[in-house]
């Protein structure tokens, strides 16, 4: 076995053991506070997964072909969000609906995973870096933030 297949092989390990980390939380879909629903309601919002991941490229960079595929969270309550990669480890998610979004913040506020991401009114930016322990991503999520008009946020130390 080469080095390269160890390290996708451990790569895919810790994703699955994240995805199951967020599949075991709560499955209780609750409503953001005020607070972050009043902040995501003056965020960009964008068209389509695409449009996001455009921005957010202009921001950050994406790589144009990345190597991997995003870790797709499990179906809550039947909101699903669109996932794209931006970069190892960093990927965007679009949501057609708030409830969606909602969802989706909740599964990663509950998480005991440490992340950090990027939301706005319907997309978000996570760096599962530190959940899959791996390296740093490099990427500056605070200034994407600020640049898209979205709100940073670091969960569990990430």
């Amino acid at each position: 076995m080469r080095n390269t297949d160890k390290i996708t092989l451990a790569t895919a390990a810790a994703a699955v053991a994240l995805v199951a980390s967020l599949a075991a939380c709560d499955g209780e879909v609750k409503p953001a506070s005020n607070s972050q629903a009043s902040d995501a309601s003056t965020a960009t919002e964008f068209a389509s997964l695409e449009a996001a991941r455009q921005a957010v490229h202009k921001v950050i960079g994406c790589d144009e072909t990345p190597t991997t595929e995003p870790i797709v969270n499990p179906d809550l309550a039947g909101h699903t969000a669109e996932y794209s990669v931006c970069a190892d480890r960093v990927q965007v998610e679009w949501f057609q609906t708030e409830d969606a979004r909602n969802a989706e913040q909740q599964l990663y506020a509950d998480s005991s995973q440490p992340l950090a991401l990027v939301e706005g009114k319907n997309w978000m930016v996570v760096d599962l870096s530190k959940a899959l322990q791996e390296p740093a991503s490099g990427r500056d999520l605070k200034n994407l933030a600020e640049q898209l008009g979205g709100q940073y946020r670091s969960i569990n130390g990430a």
